[in-house]
């Protein structure tokens, strides 16, 4: 094996572009497709943990809701193992690396309920990820 087979491959750079799209009062898309606003059915968070780590949380999430997971490269897909009212929920990840220390993840439903995964976000997901996520010094100020 060589030195570029051993490297494991980098979350994806984020671009202006994307910071862009990123941005709900920047979005574009309605520009240049019909889309239905319904229900939140993503969600971002900013970590300055490495993408190993939030991969981890996502698997140990995982394993304590009997959930399976399918991994590749930077994206994780979990999903549950129970039928809801529109399927089985599944939920994948993306994470995108703003920096090489500063990471941005997308969490979006990818099948079932949005309900469902409104309560799974609000109650399963923000709690596990919650030591991992990135808070401003703004929103969590030292006391003087």
């Amino acid at each position: 094996m060589n030195q570029s087979e051993l490297k494991v491959k980098q979350s994806e750079t984020l671009n202006a572009f994307h910071i862009i799209s990123l941005s709900e009062g920047f979005d574009l898309s309605p520009l240049f497709e019909e889309k239905k606003r319904e229900e939140k059915e993503e969600l971002r968070f900013a970590t300055t943990k490495p993408a190993s780590s939030v991969i981890s949380k996502l698997e140990d999430l995982a394993k304590s809701v009997k959930f399976s997971v399918r991994k590749s490269e930077s994206r994780v897909r979990l999903e549950g193992s129970e039928r809801g009212r529109k399927g089985k929920l599944s939920i994948e990840a993306e994470i995108f690396a703003m920096t090489p220390s500063f990471l941005v993840v997308e969490v979006k439903k990818d099948g079932g309920d949005t309900l469902e995964y409104n309560q799974f976000c609000s109650k399963e997901l923000r709690p596990a990820l919650k030591d991992i996520c990135w808070t401003s010094p703004a929103e969590n100020p030292t006391p003087a």
